[in-house]
């Protein structure tokens, strides 16, 4: 798509500062290179247009360029990223992109990758030079959010927000200043190597931006110990049933979607369960609708036909899951060898065995059940080491209790979905050869998603369906290369020497406990949440940092009447997690942060409820910092905005996920416009300018909150590795941890770069990437958890397989040992309409929902779709201007009434920013986003906060809402 550029619109930029040291495209302004050469802005202000004497002209100017480079997109694209772009290039300005169609074929009865890319990839050059851009660094004046700004200097900003940190450091501690990072800045490359490997040295706070999000997959991390697991696309091909379920890949994956409408016509069959009629549902081969937040409801009722029915793998479930371990009735643990024995080991596990009838160990360091045959139906008396009897009963015999009631009528009931309808979905599923779902994070979104997940998750393990090509269950999707913790923490072995120490000493340990590879490196990231680090990077919960410290939890005084099931306050809840250190929370509460700088983020866009952060948190904050390419909803409420390139203009690498196992890099097409810095010069210039002050002000070294040493006086020089990768450098960080890594050493990087990508040789030995847990053939299709079910690898649970009895103190307390539905909370009030959400098809998050191009593919504007009953029940056309309110909050829209949504539904697509609402308020308004205090469960084998994972998540699709026509 070519960049609309006017030779107005340029020049009046480049008057205001704008891309002042650049040239003017020829084709912009009608100038020939070969003709003198590119003119000053004061020259092309006299010149004359352009002449033109035909419209071929015009379009044969479209067609000449003076360079093409590979590119990509450093954004979170998720489930639809990951696409090489052909960069076009022509004075100095990039003019087009292109997608490159040169991705090889997996198999040659394997659909190939190509093409990859959409709509926003395609218009990304113009994201480059719209008026949004920022290209020096500016300073607020005036209050905060005033919207007035004075232009300063690179060496005046970061002098001052030096100076700034250094005193709150010394005054306040080293955990006062917290990196909020956004899901675009986990790139694993250059941007957020820097970033990290700053924190890590100034021992600051990063914000854990995933959970809060609503992107953390408890079901899964509860069921599996981890909640990364995901196939590639072209796996679909092996499958023959495939549930669309909690997501719409067809809206939302547009380079992925083609590998599903080419599966259908290899035979494959498509379900869509959805409460809306969407785009993926009309590509699907049947529609299951559901109520929105019922999806548990209708896994229940599917799974009680598959028990009732008889469709169950016994051999799968005695082997993987477990369903034949003993239970206490009195205390409704775990029986432990530590119950029969004195020296007994808790994480020691019973079961029965069927030859001979009595209690034996279940299998510890490998699944492999050998001469074992574990009876899955028990109920009986066993004695305890201190001579008492006790009732146990395998989990199995209390899963099958639980789902007695779950019959197709009742679950009816609640989900919406007919009896006939779920009894024939679990006949297809029981059908199935192979079985697999397409990954979202939708239903992560609703109060009760980590229910529904466990429900989900449990369908597919009674057939079976688990671990091998085409069949299994994906959660979250994630791969990246492993040589970026290493980055982080040091290439040099002085450096290393500390958390080698501790990583050695863990191994040796785990391997006498029989622990595997996966769980070693999983320990190491839950070390990131822990009071002392050892010196790797120290993380804070994102959910409790915005809910303490952003002041959120205080709208969830009427939780209870909100959740019926609750028997005490969030907060109290929060309060005792906190105490009991089950969750760590830095800065700890009472003691806010005092610097607050946004890297690679829109905090203000993505949080829910950010008005009340606006309140209560900034007024604590002594320094704002925005480090962006735009003007977004955040910069505008920051103290200094520092330009960062785009990313045509640096060189870096991206994170990735199974679904498309290629290694992407971007290649610097063009110089960075203005004074824009890339994101790795940037951290790396603050650093200089902390040590130039420091060392002029006499400041050397100083003891961290978690006792580490800080060098002030050394700041940059150990960021830089004593120079070994200046400023300016990004190229070369994005190589070494591109060659250092396990899974893509084998690239070539000067043929990685031109050619844009390079497939993965494995999932490497990163703490979230290892827990896909199967190989990655380059000529073959990628199917996760393979090690577990062919291997017999044992699972990182409590139990060491899949779990589905959790016998932590708050599941027991709330009733959710095993699976269970819970009916929707009535988050904001007890109001009739529900508000639920999706993923924009118009941009990516919030980086794209300005853009001309996007605004004129949608509405232009924020709307909100709702039913045709509803919207006549309250005099509501297509179109007209409403007020959505409830007791949390209100924000004013536009109403699209749309006949694929049922009655009592609404629908708004996410990221618009604040400033897009007419009036007070903002979509983010109505949604108090309580937390769930399941997830708060800590202190635990496997149930404990982990990078990514195991922390509360953030929840607005069961927000409650009403609707009124205004006037407007």
């Amino acid at each position: 798509m070519s960049t609309v550029v006017t030779r107005r619109d340029f020049l009046a930029r480049s008057s205001a500062g704008v891309g002042l040291a650049l040239a003017v495209p020829s084709f912009v302004v009608g100038c020939d290179a070969d003709e003198g050469g590119p003119r000053t802005p004061e020259e092309l202000a006299q010149s004359a247009a352009p002449t033109y004497s035909s419209w071929m002209d015009i379009y044969r100017e479209q067609w000449t360029w003076d360079s093409v480079v590979r590119g990509t997109h450093l954004i979170n694209c998720w489930y639809q990223s990951h696409c090489a772009w052909d960069v076009y290039v022509k004075d100095g300005l990039v003019f087009r992109e292109e997608q490159a169609a040169e991705y090889p074929q997996t198999k040659p009865e394997l659909p190939d990758f190509n093409p990859r890319g959409c709509q926003k990839g395609a218009c990304f050059s113009q994201r480059m030079y719209d008026p949004t851009r920022l290209t020096y660094p500016i300073r607020r004046v005036g209050p905060r959010g005033g919207g007035r700004w004075e232009r300063v200097s690179w060496d005046e900003a970061l002098d001052d927000i030096a100076n700034q940190y250094l005193d709150v450091t010394l005054e306040e501690g080293t955990n006062r200043t917290v990196w909020d990072v956004g899901a675009s800045g986990l790139n694993l490359g250059a941007t957020h190597a820097g970033q990290a490997r700053f924190a890590q040295l100034t021992r600051g706070i990063t914000i854990d931006p995933n959970p809060f999000s609503g992107d953390g997959h408890h079901g899964a991390y509860e069921t599996f110990g981890k909640f990364t697991m995901d196939r590639s696309v072209d796996d679909y091909f092996y499958s023959d049933l495939v549930l669309i379920w909690g997501g719409n890949p067809v809206y939302t994956s547009i380079p992925n979607a083609h590998f599903f409408t080419e599966a259908a016509y290899n035979g494959t069959r498509i379900i869509t369960i959805s409460p809306d009629y969407s785009p993926s549902a009309i590509k699907a081969d049947l529609w299951v609708p559901v109520r929105p937040g019922t999806d548990g409801a209708l896994a229940l009722g599917i799974a009680h036909v598959l028990l009732e029915e008889g469709h169950v793998d016994e051999a799968f479930v005695a082997e993987q899951t477990d369903f034949p371990l003993l239970v206490r009735s009195d205390t409704k643990k775990f029986l432990t060898e530590a119950d029969l024995k004195k020296r007994g080991d808790a994480d020691r596990h019973y079961l029965v065995d069927g030859g001979s009838n009595k209690l034996e160990i279940a299998p510890h360091r490998s699944l492999n059940l050998d001469a074992l045959a574990p009876k899955l139906d028990v109920r009986r008396l066993v004695r305890l080491r201190d001579g008492n009897e006790v009732e146990v009963r395998s989990v199995f015999s209390l899963l099958r209790e639980r789902l007695q009631p779950c019959t197709p009528e009742a679950m009816s009931e609640a989900c919406g979905t007919s009896p006939k309808l779920i009894r024939q979905l679990a006949k297809e599923i029981a059908e199935a050869k192979n079985l697999s779902n397409v990954s979202g994070s939708s239903l992560n979104k609703y109060y009760h998603g980590n229910l529904t997940e466990r429900a989900m998750i449990l369908v597919f393990c009674l057939v079976g369906q688990m671990g091998r090509r085409g069949a299994g269950y994906s959660a979250f999707s994630l791969l990246n290369n492993d040589a970026w913790e290493h980055f982080v923490w040091g290439l040099r072995l002085k450096e290393r020497i500390g958390i080698l120490s501790a990583v050695g000493a863990m191994m040796v340990k785990a391997k006498l406990k029989g622990n595997t590879e996966e769980m070693v490196f999983r320990d190491i990231a839950h070390l990131w949440f822990d009071k002392l680090g050892k010196g790797l990077p120290i993380q804070s919960p994102g959910s409790l940092f915005w809910q303490v410290h952003g002041g959120i939890i205080d709208l969830s005084e009427d939780a209870q009447q909100w959740d019926p099931f609750l028997k005490r306050s969030v907060k109290e809840h929060v309060d005792e997690s906190l105490r009991r250190e089950w969750f760590p929370l830095q800065p700890p509460a009472g003691t806010p942060p005092r610097i607050l700088i946004h890297y690679v983020s829109n905090a203000l866009r993505r949080v829910r409820s950010s008005e009340r952060v606006l309140d209560h948190l900034w007024p604590k904050l002594q320094l704002v910092v925005a480090v962006d390419c735009r003007m977004s909803s955040t910069t505008r409420h920051a103290d200094y905005v520092l330009p960062a390139s785009t990313w045509y203009e640096r060189t870096d690498h991206k994170w990735i996920t199974p679904q498309v196992p290629f290694h992407h890099v971007t290649n610097a097409a063009t110089e960075p416009l203005g004074e824009s810095w890339s994101d790795w010069k940037i951290v790396a210039m603050l650093a200089k300018h902390i040590q130039k002050r420091a060392r002029e002000r006499g400041l050397k070294t100083i003891t961290a909150h978690d006792g580490e040493e800080v060098h002030l006086d050394r700041i940059y020089d150990d960021l830089t590795m004593d120079g070994r990768f200046s400023e300016d450098d990004d190229d070369k960080v994005a190589r070494v941890i591109t060659e250092k890594s396990s899974n893509l050493k084998h690239l070539d990087w000067e043929e990685l770069k031109e050619r844009g990508f390079g497939r993965f040789r494995g999932v490497g030995k990163g703490p979230t990437s290892i827990s896909n847990m199967g190989e990655m053939p380059e000529d073959d299709t990628f199917a996760p958890l393979t090690y577990h079910v062919r291997d017999k690898k044992p699972y990182p649970t409590a139990t060491r397989r899949i779990q589905f009895y959790l016998d932590h103190e708050l599941h027991l307390e709330l009733d959710e040992a095993l699976p269970r539905y819970k009916a929707p909370p009535t988050i904001g009030g007890d109001y009739p309409l529900v508000m639920t959400g999706g993923h924009t098809r118009w941009s990516i998050h919030g980086v794209w929902r300005d853009n001309e191009t996007m605004l004129r593919l949608s509405r232009g504007g924020p709307f909100i779709m709702l039913a045709p009953q509803d919207a006549k029940t309250r005099g509501i056309k297509d179109g007209d201007s409403v007020r959505v309110f409830n007791d949390a909050g209100s924000f004013n829209s536009r109403a699209k009434v749309s006949h694929t949504l049922q009655p009592g539904q609404t629908l708004m697509y996410h990221a618009w920013e604040s400033y897009h609402s007419k009036g007070d308020g903002d979509p983010r308004s109505v949604s108090p986003t309580p937390i769930n205090p399941v997830e708060l469960a800590g202190g635990h084998p496997h149930l404990r906060v982990g990078y990514l994972e195991g922390q509360p998540g953030g929840f607005d699709r069961d927000t409650r809402i009403e609707i009124e026509r205004v006037d407007g």
